[in-house]
């Protein structure tokens, strides 16, 4: 009885910590326009802060597996909520300074729990690993999308974009309370040869798999947060109202909700990925180039963007999760492909609001996407081959 009820107690934390991995970073989209205004913002400083949670993704997952190895899953996951609620905390004092060094506890905290989440699934639902993963990729699409399409509505009815943001102080609280059981259950701790890591680790540096992944995974995580921190803008620069362009963001992250979840189930009976990876790639694509083309009507585009990266997102991570031979390897090919994948997104999502600024629109902006996107169905046919990383 015990073992089923701290089960259950785990599956409840897991739907809490689901919900709150995303909301922080997808009300900030929405919200740029009244930061800007409310805190005397500039276009670089808004561009920082749009890009730091991703820069932080990316060096969050290589810190993982240091973090997973000295404190433990158990123990890190609950640093990882009391840090994002703290972190929250630290936004409302406003002012760049703030709001800067809040996000990038944000991001930090993001990061870390991205890496220990399918460690926390494997370990914990061993029998029930599809129905976990399931509940929490879906979860975490449905809170931004939510998150994003109320972040204005909430800010324009409560006084400001303070109570937004404070309003997911209470999930992360949840979620390190209802954490609090499994943090104190002990962990074992796995020795490896010294040796075979570094031959099985050097085997992924040089393969050209892990490379096509760390392509595929980089553009098109940056296409998300691209989305996520400046399609509002965007939108309402081509006329949309702030309201309008809030729905219209949380319509494109939640389309990919059902789309994702419905090509995930083809994922394991296709020995080869390549196809599938370059089509879904092909329909991103076709909805930036429609966000650049015809920007009057851009409903089209955000639908093609949200189906395409709502497909893009789980394929990446069946493609980390298949193409090394060893657990070992999936390891450090997991780490390789957030770490540096996260790192271009950020990269990228600070380069689309840059060049936004330097020429006063977003058709250049758009344009860079459509390139990348291309470079993202070559990534994706490469990567989703039938083949595997050698062992060593």
């Amino acid at each position: 009885m015990a073992k089923s009820k701290v089960t259950w107690l785990t599956f409840v934390a897991l739907i809490l910590i689901s919900i709150v991995l995303r909301p922080p970073v997808a009300i900030v989209g929405p919200l740029l326009d009244q930061l800007s205004k409310a805190e005397g913002l500039n276009q670089l400083q808004l561009s920082l802060i749009t890009s730091a949670p991703v820069i932080c993704f990316g060096l969050g997952a290589f810190a993982g597996p240091w973090v997973s190895r000295r404190f433990g899953i158990n123990r890190g996951m609950l640093a990882v909520l009391l840090v994002l609620a703290l972190a929250s905390a630290l936004r409302l004092l406003g002012g760049f300074i703030w709001l800067l060094v809040g996000t990038l506890g944000i991001g930090l905290a993001i990061a870390l729990g991205n890496v220990f989440l399918p460690t926390i699934v494997r370990g914990r639902f061993a029998t029930r690993v599809g129905l976990a993963t399931g509940s929490y990729t879906t979860l975490l699409a449905i809170s931004a999308s939510y998150a994003a399409s109320m972040a204005v509505p909430a800010a324009d009815a409560f006084g400001g974009w303070r109570t937004t943001f404070a309003i997911w102080l209470i999930p992360a609280v949840l979620a390190a309370f209802a954490w609090l059981p499994d943090s104190r259950i002990a962990e074992e701790k796995v020795v490896s040869s010294a040796k075979q890591t570094a031959a099985s680790n050097r085997a992924v540096r040089r393969s050209l798999i892990t490379w096509s992944i760390v392509g595929f995974f980089g553009i098109q995580s940056l296409g998300f947060y691209t989305v996520l921190g400046w399609l509002p803008t965007l939108l309402t620069q081509q006329g949309q109202t702030e309201t309008q362009a809030g729905n219209l963001l949380a319509l494109t992250t939640f389309i990919g909700v059902p789309t994702g979840f419905l090509l995930s189930t083809l994922f394991k009976r296709l020995r080869s990925l390549s196809f599938l990876a370059a089509v879904i790639s092909v329909v991103t694509l076709a909805g930036f180039v429609l966000l650049w083309l015809t920007p009057n009507a851009p409903l089209i585009g955000c639908l093609l963007i949200g189906m395409g990266m709502g497909a893009t997102f789980p394929l990446s991570l069946s493609l980390i999760a298949t193409r090394a031979s060893t657990a070992e390897q999936t390891t450090y090919l997991s780490a390789i492909s957030q770490g540096w994948g996260y790192l271009v997104s950020a990269v990228g999502t600070f380069a689309f609001g840059y060049l936004r600024e330097i020429t006063g629109d977003f058709k250049t902006s758009l344009a860079m996407m459509v390139v990348l996107c291309v470079l993202q169905v070559v990534a994706g046919a490469i990567a989703g081959r039938d083949q595997h990383i050698a062992a060593e």
